[in-house]
């Protein structure tokens, strides 16, 4: 029978006064028979529900209980009742449990997205792309995720909290006994799981169906044990518990007010199932305590501290009758300390394994891994090792479980490929080029293995289509061939002697090129390369333009990139560089000779949480050829460039800009920067003290949506009108470092 501590009840005798004066209810037939005949409860045991965020008060009820030297013989949770049982089970105290819960970055578990900083240098070839994507199979059949939140960071942070567990493959054996509820998505029968790894039976129980994708234990997959069996007090029972006191804290289904939104709706589904499967759960010798947390709903774990402190307030408030409930079916207080066994903390290696792997061989999982046999880790060195395994993008699912091998571990390393091709839809638009739509197709392990190819179909403003293949040899330094080809139409511009434009003609152009290059860890690219290229000029040519109707260009140079951001379009740390330099010298080859470089440097240096320190260079020259800036202009405008002026506004054979910003982030995805930019073209390279710069104050904000980048930049230019620029989704050009 469920108490509700705060609405009046009907019921009369010794019953209704525990009932009305503590919030805790006895069966009355129990109470009856205890005042008869003297009943010995030998064992006690614990039953914790799920209810999301909720369930961080059981925290504070059992830190009450603990005091009161109120201790389980046994304990089975569910959903997040079995994450806080489980931690009890291994002999934490309440108030190292508080301590482990309120460490763990909640938002930060349900977040896969890979971190720009922490990627491959041979990932950051391309630029981020794809406001949506999609995976398909070998057979081109679309792969349709599980559940929005893949949940690699929440399997390695929870094999790091359950590592020190492995020893106990019998939960029987842990210094609590304990066994979590698990639904079996295949059969959709309740499972409870009591030996095997700890951490792979709190995760399944925690599977919150078509939110958190279900987890996968040997050939099963399992969702919530909410969805079976929300309040375990007959699983405590059939473990051995004579009494049990159950935690409630799952919420109650919403009125029509409260169901505002599409989370509120798959909420409530889901809690129809929960709030069912707790019928004739409770037994005649339950007590049941249901703190008041109608304030606070499954997601608000932001607001864990102030959860458990309910929890606790509650159990404080209700001890007096708890202990007298208790005494009245016999249970005896145990109010010495009996520390546990120390948990292990390293673990020396016996063998290590590879599990779910289809494509990649063992061997080269284990390349990734940098872990090795007869070797002692801590459980985070583990952790470090499958993070940078997954950082790879080869993953989905990367986590270790260890099991005891004599005085060793036996470490699995569970893996989930990703499928080898995906499709990403790019939706891009600037108040400069307007709008661009992409298709890019990315196919893994394509004729040779360790390579990929990515082909982009651009239609808008630009129309292109590029396709570049890169075959690696090596996985974290070594090096790699690549081709590159490319169709383009797009607009090109004349430049008066004042560098300001004067005149446009469309160009048709189409090249390839073709390099060897060397590439580090997460460090550098470099690569040299050759390439050709034919353009073709056609309408609205006027008689006077410099340039052949058609021609052909061809040569060789060199590229290097190095790449520390913490993120792409908003970074707050790190350093980028991007330099290129073209030769085109052979007249047998070329119908024009030049020499040609560009290169950015980035730097950001982080001041405090908040606010940042941007410095950066942009440096182009056309070296002795300044004449020969038509074929290929610098577009020194816009809002990549010289925010003073208009994209296309502007170009020359030599230019120089220098900017120092302030970068703001006030609050979670949103950026504000506030600089200044300076500029000087001409038509040779002068890097004098008394160069001629023109200047721009800027200020920008930036949102990082779900979907892609958001961006409004306003410049004053102090010689000029003002300039606004507004930028949606993924706007760099994905093949920036693959072009000559």
């Amino acid at each position: 029978m469920i108490a509700q501590p705060h609405h009046p009840v009907s019921d009369q005798g010794v019953s209704s006064i525990v009932k009305s004066r503590c919030g805790i209810s006895l069966i009355l037939a129990v109470v009856v028979l205890m005042s008869v005949t003297a009943v010995r409860a030998n064992s006690l045991g614990y039953a914790l529900s799920g209810g999301g965020a909720r369930g961080l008060a059981h925290i504070g009820i059992l830190k009450v209980l603990e005091e009161h030297g109120i201790k389980p013989d046994y304990i089975s949770g569910t959903s997040i009742g079995a994450v806080i049982g489980s931690l009890y089970s291994m002999g934490y105290s309440a108030t190292e449990v508080e301590a482990i819960v309120l460490s763990i970055d909640w938002a930060r578990l349900t977040d896969d997205t890979y971190k720009r900083k922490d990627i491959y240098i041979g990932q950051k070839r391309w630029a981020p792309y794809g406001n949506f994507s999609l995976d398909f199979t070998d057979r081109w059949q679309t792969s349709i995720r599980t559940g929005v939140i893949e949940s690699n960071r929440m399997n390695l942070e929870f094999a790091r909290l359950y590592a020190p567990a492995s020893p106990y493959q019998d939960f029987n054996e842990l210094p609590i006994p304990f066994s979590a509820i698990a639904t079996n998505l295949l059969t959709g029968e309740e499972e409870l799981i009591d030996s095997g790894s700890l951490m792979q039976a709190v995760r399944a129980s925690i599977s919150v169906p078509s939110v958190i994708r279900p987890f996968k234990i040997g050939d099963e997959y399992y969702i919530d044990g909410g969805v079976a069996n929300n309040f375990p007090m007959d699983r405590v029972r059939e473990m051995g518990a004579d009494i049990c006191i159950g935690f409630k804290t799952n919420s109650a289904l919403r009125t029509e007010d409260k169901l505002r939104n599409l989370i509120d709706v798959l909420d409530q589904t889901i809690n129809i199932g929960m709030t069912r499967a707790i019928a004739g759960r409770v037994d005649s010798l339950c007590i049941v305590l249901e703190p008041p947390l109608d304030e606070y709903n499954a997601r608000d774990f932001e607001r864990a501290a102030e959860i458990i402190a309910a929890g606790e307030a509650y159990a404080r408030e209700n001890i007096t009758y708890l202990l007298l409930a208790l005494e009245m079916q016999g249970y005896r207080r145990n109010l010495r300390y009996s520390p546990s066994e120390p948990l292990p903390t390293e673990y020396r290696l016996s063998s290590i394994e590879v599990e779910g792997n289809r494509y990649i061989s063992d061997s080269k999982i284990l390349e990734y891994l940098k872990l090795y046999n007869g070797s002692t880790y801590t459980i985070r060195e583990i952790i470090n090792a499958c993070h940078f395994a997954w950082n790879s993008q080869f993953f989905s699912i990367v986590y270790p479980i260890l099991v005891p091998d004599g005085t060793f571990y036996k470490l699995t390393v569970i893996v989930e490929e990703r499928e080898r091709r995906n499709l990403g839809l790019n939706l891009v638009y600037t108040s400069e080029d307007q709008l661009n739509a992409s298709a890019v197709l990315r196919v893994n392990n394509l004729i040779l293995k360790n390579s990929s190819l990515l082909a982009e179909l651009k239609l808008g403003s630009n129309n292109e289509l590029n396709i570049d293949y890169v075959k690696n040899f090596g996985e974290f330094w070594g090096i790699y061939y690549r081709i590159f080809g490319y169709v383009n139409e797009h607009t090109t511009y004349l430049y008066n002697e004042n560098n300001y434009k004067t005149d446009s003609v469309n160009k048709l152009e189409y090249g390839v090129s073709s390099g060897l290059g060397f590439f580090g860890g997460e460090y550098l690219s470099l690569e040299s390369f050759i390439f050709s290229y034919r353009t073709n000029l056609y309408r609205d040519i006027s008689q006077n333009f410099p340039l052949q109707q058609d021609f052909t260009v061809s040569g060789f140079g060199f590229k290097a990139y190095h790449e520390s951001l913490d993120d792409f379009y908003f970074p707050r740390s790190g350093l980028r560089s991007l330099l290129k330099l073209d030769f085109s010298r052979d007249r047998n080859l070329s119908q024009y000779i030049y020499s040609k470089f560009e290169g950015n440097l980035d730097f950001y240096r982080p001041y405090n949480s908040r606010l940042s320190i941007a410095m950066k260079l942009r440096y182009g020259s056309y070296f002795d050829q300044p004449s020969q800036a038509l074929i290929d202009p610098f577009m020194i405008g816009g809002s990549e460039g010289y925010m003073g002026y208009p994209k296309y506004a502007i170009s020359a054979p030599y230019y120089k800009i220098y900017e120092l910003a302030l970068s703001y982030n006030p609050f979670k995805r949103t950026y504000l920067d506030l600089g200044i930019q300076a500029l000087n073209i001409s038509d040779y390279d002068d890097w004098s003290l008394q160069q001629d710069l023109e200047i721009s104050p800027y200020l920008s904000w930036g949102y990082k949506s779900p979907v892609g980048p958001l961006k409004l930049v306003i410049a004053a230019p102090l010689n000029d009108n003002i300039q606004a620029y507004f930028m949606f989704g993924y706007t760099t050009d994905i093949f920036r470092f693959s072009r000559r």
